[in-house]
């Protein structure tokens, strides 16, 4: 008889996956539904960085093994595009590691860097994946609230000394998801400072750093000794919108980076190198390709945070990324909200308490998808009769 490994019960399903199983329930029924569950970005790669990406998978040299910490080209390419956007210099060979998608070196860092019992410091609410490595290696997850009325910044002096003292790992990410919140550089400087005093890595997940509402988004790398504790992941999916060909990167700390590759040299060979090549692309003509991406997203923010407050929803403007983050016009629970949106309004949207305790009370709503299909999300939802629920 076969037994699986008991690791498995740490886990729940994945949040979305159950989320497209009520989607599927209800397209049986004959309704038509307009997913906002997921941040899968609906505008296209950009043409140049396709046509790039087919031109070198006709180069046989790419059909052949790369390195698994990445090729220099794309290593040199991500040292030169953080040269330019955050005045950070970067060695390509040891402070920057090509991953196949952010999420695959948020899920492997916490095997690098904790031992069994080490508390890995996670916000509330957050995204799932955060998680992952932490209870695969033996670690132990203690949140930390994200408050609106804090700007869903970690209050870090409200963290247990006991529990400080026995911490290895915090993962953050700004912009924020899910919340859409931004971090500015006050919040870097006591960030590192604490960081610093208490020995303690940080990891801040930039995923959604290229979407930026207003300032542009700040690098933790941006304080002096930072790079004696930080990590950063960077990611092709949302700032070229490229979540399929998965890819992004990780830079900082020398001793965490290679500690990182040496992982994937036992897990991994490396993202293909065609692909590699085509992000290089991407990076050394970033400051064309991007703009439109930004635009478009910060053009949905507006309008569909104005329509849900019309109807009644209380809404923190959000300072980035591809999500709102929204209070329900009534007193519910978050999962009752998400199913009567579906069942109500053909509108699939991601229930907060997915993300955390601290995430009752609010709907996640993506916005990749098209305009046509927004306004016409927009349009049901303000239909909706909440005295229904």
């Amino acid at each position: 008889m076969i037994k699986l490994s008991s690791n498995l019960k740490k886990f729940k399903p994945f949040l979305f996956e159950e989320l497209y199983r009520k989607e599927r329930a209800e397209k049986a029924k004959g309704k038509k539904v307009i997913s906002m569950a997921v941040g899968d970005p609906d505008i296209p790669t950009h043409p140049e960085i396709v046509e790039f990406a087919l031109k070198e998978s006709q180069n046989s040299i790419n059909h052949r093994y790369p390195n698994t910490k990445g090729n220099q080209n794309l290593r040199e390419a991500a040292a030169r595009w953080h040269k330019r956007r955050h005045g950070i210099d970067f060695h390509p060979h040891d402070e920057i590691s090509i991953l196949i998608g952010s999420k695959e070196g948020i899920a492997h860092l916490p095997f690098a860097v904790m031992e069994k019992k080490d508390i890995c410091l996670i916000p509330d609410p957050t995204y799932p994946t955060y998680k992952t490595g932490v209870l695969l290696c033996g670690g132990e997850i203690y949140n930390v609230p994200l408050k609106e009325e804090n700007g869903f910044l970690p209050d870090i002096a409200k963290i247990p000394q006991k529990i400080v003292n026995r911490t290895s790992l915090f993962f953050l990410n700004y912009p924020n998801n899910p919340t859409g919140a931004a971090a500015n550089t006050d919040f870097y400087k006591e960030l590192v400072k604490w960081a610093l005093k208490n020995d303690i890595v940080i990891a801040l997940d930039a995923a959604y750093c290229e979407i930026y509402f207003e300032e542009p988004t700040h690098s933790i790398f941006e304080i002096p000794g930072a790079k004696k504790i930080a990590v950063e992941f960077y990611s092709a999916s949302k700032t070229y919108c490229m979540a399929g060909w998965r890819i992004g990167w990780a830079v900082g700390n020398s001793k965490l980076v290679c500690a990182l590759n040496q992982l994937k040299e036992n897990i991994d060979s490396g993202q293909f190198n065609a692909i590699q090549n085509a992000v290089a692309y991407g990076l050394d003509n970033h400051e064309r390709i991007t703009p439109p991406i930004r635009e478009k997203f910060k053009e949905r923010a507006l309008f569909f945070s104005q329509a849900l407050k019309e109807c009644g929803w209380k809404i923190k403007e959000p300072g980035g990324s591809c999500f709102i983050w929204a209070k329900t016009p009534v007193k519910c629970s978050s999962e009752k909200a998400a199913v009567f949106l579906l069942e109500k309004a053909e509108v699939l949207a991601a229930p907060g308490i997915g993300f955390g305790k601290n995430g009752e009370g609010y709907i996640r709503f993506s916005l990749t998808i098209e305009d046509e299909l927004l306004k016409e999300a927009a349009e049901k939802i303000q239909n909706l009769d909440w005295s229904m629920i």
